[in-house]
């Protein structure tokens, strides 16, 4: 539904109006109103708007980042981290916490001083930059009980990680990122997790069969590779999800 609003564009006062008719489930949200959007934006929870002479005017990415931030504010996260989720996320993963709900509850732990969002039910982290792909292994997981949180890029995966008390990260091998396809998009991914001292489990899901790209995942980090939706489900269950 909210993808019909891509060419949308409006004030503050109309920003408000069209979030409240998306987010619109027999809930009242009696604090979405102007002055909430413009406190917001002063927060960094929205991008600030383009400027018409004196006014202000915003548009989809703003209607995704203020539908996105009230769900995560129902959803018990404090508006601190939602501007941190907000600035970290493409469109994509707004349209997926707008769609699917946040999976992430936030609670208090000690942490290394970094803000963290750590997750009190098993949670998936799925690096695929086609927002159609995998969605029977992410509706597995879901029966199961596992909460997929979903990054689009190499760059944003590592965002996530810094973030959720990740239990496994599922990726493909071969990513467009900064628009260009990389090859080997999966191998960073995962040189680049276990450079940062994370033991986080990670398997490689890719048509790719050759003993060589098998070989050079092992070897950056990665765990299990393999093409078959079936033995995934299977590895997946073996390290407990």
């Amino acid at each position: 539904m909210i993808e019909g609003y891509q060419s949308w564009q409006g004030s503050a006062a109309e920003l408000a109006a069209a979030a409240a008719e998306l987010l619109a489930d027999g809930t009242d949200d009696e604090r979405l109103n102007e002055r909430l959007v413009r406190y917001y934006v002063q927060s960094g929870i929205l991008t600030r708007p383009q400027r018409a002479g004196r006014e202000a005017v915003f548009g989809y990415r703003q209607l995704l980042e203020l539908v996105a931030a009230r769900a995560l504010v129902r959803d018990g996260w404090p508006l601190a981290k939602i501007a941190d989720w907000n600035g970290s996320a493409d469109e994509r993963a707004l349209l997926d916490v707008i769609d699917q709900g946040q999976p992430v509850t936030p609670v208090p732990r000690a942490t290394d001083g970094r803000a963290r969002f750590p997750e009190t039910r098993r949670l998936a982290l799925a690096v695929n930059d086609d927002p159609g792909a995998d969605l029977g292994l992410y509706a597995w997981l879901a029966e199961r009980g596992v909460a997929v949180l979903r990054a689009y890029s190499t760059a944003q995966a590592l965002a996530l990680l810094d973030r959720a008390r990740v239990h496994v990260v599922v990726s493909d091998l071969a990513r467009v990122e900064a628009g260009l396809l990389n090859k080997r998009a999966g191998m960073v991914l995962a040189q680049a997790i276990r450079e940062r001292g994370s033991d986080v489990p990670m398997v490689l899901f890719t048509l790719d069969k050759s003993a060589q790209i098998k070989t050079l995942a092992l070897d950056a980090g990665v765990n299990y590779v393999t093409e078959q939706p079936d033995d995934l489900r299977d590895w997946l269950q073996k390290i407990g999800l």
